[in-house]
């Protein structure tokens, strides 16, 4: 096995050699994977909206402030087929927001006018039929006082499919973007085994192993994907934080939802993780027997 002094002394003399296409090869990595991380973090924010009660709403009635919530449960409760009718008033909802998002609760108490209308739940028993939802707030919508009437159940499922919708496009463009990068990491490394092609020969001739030559190699373009990953993972932190400074000082109800939290220490490892694989890949694809061989022929 080959000394980890030589193998690291000779990973930075190739290093040193190709300067530009390590500067490329680092900066397509860092790209292919600030991508897929930005959009991991919208989603990640996201999901915390899309978390289930104990007794999920079926029906969500939107009150105008000057309606007797009273009046209208008492009319939804005559519907068999509700088994609980829940009044959410303007202080539940934002107790209820504060609680989800604790980071922003806090900015909406500044606000003079009450950031949630009043609302009504209901939640509909075990056997109803489907399309009960859909009807009671079709029914719902021309009763006096109500602003507006959604079946919950559908929203929830197009909420929960916007949400993998853009984690699957994270991870289509991540993979693409990743490919690229790989591809990248095998140009850089075969052209710094060109420019070391005489040093592979003569390494070759004194009896030196294969693991000997590629190891360098090897640990050149792990490094280089191991950098990449990094610094993406430190784009993706300062933009997390300018977004978040920027809200802070201009509260927006929407975009604020998006940057409540980063990612998960897990989650966020996997993005060196992820530039390191990806630049051995992109060594093993560059350093076959055909390519070391031919070095040595062309030295």
């Amino acid at each position: 096995m080959p000394r980890p002094r030589y193998v690291f002394g000779e990973a930075w003399s190739i290093a040193r050699t190709s300067p530009r296409q390590t500067a490329a090869a680092i900066t397509l990595i860092a790209l292919a994977l600030y991508v897929p991380g930005l959009l991991a973090l919208v989603s990640h924010n996201l999901s915390r909206l899309a978390v289930e009660e104990t007794d999920p709403a079926s029906v969500v009635l939107t009150l105008d402030p000057q309606t007797d919530p009273r009046a209208i449960a008492a009319r939804l409760q005559a519907d068999t087929r509700i088994r609980l009718v829940r009044i959410v008033s303007s202080d539940a909802a934002l107790a209820r927001f504060r609680r989800a998002y604790p980071d922003l609760g806090a900015a909406l108490s500044d606000l003079k006018e009450a950031p949630f209308p009043p609302s009504i739940e209901v939640v509909l028993k075990p056997g109803a039929a489907r399309t009960a939802s859909r009807e009671i707030a079709a029914a719902a919508r021309v009763w006096p006082g109500i602003e507006s009437a959604e079946s919950e159940e559908e929203f929830s499922r197009r909420f929960r499919d916007a949400i993998h919708l853009v984690r699957d496009a994270g991870l289509f463009l991540g993979a693409v973007l990743t490919l690229a990068a790989v591809l990248s990491v095998a140009s850089a490394v075969r052209l710094a085994l060109d420019l070391h092609r005489e040093e592979v020969g003569i390494m070759r001739l004194m009896g030196a192993t294969e693991s000997a030559i590629r190891a360098p190699f090897w640990l050149y373009a792990t490094s280089e994907g191991l950098v990449g990953g990094g610094l993406a993972l430190g784009l993706l932190y300062a933009t997390y934080r300018f977004a978040a400074n920027w809200l802070s000082r201009d509260p927006h109800p929407v975009l604020a939802v998006l940057w409540v939290g980063f990612l998960a220490l897990p989650t966020q490892l996997l993005l060196p993780a992820a530039g390191a694989a990806a630049g051995l890949l992109g060594s093993l694809l560059s350093l076959g027997r055909r390519q070391t061989r031919r070095a040595t022929r062309l030295a």
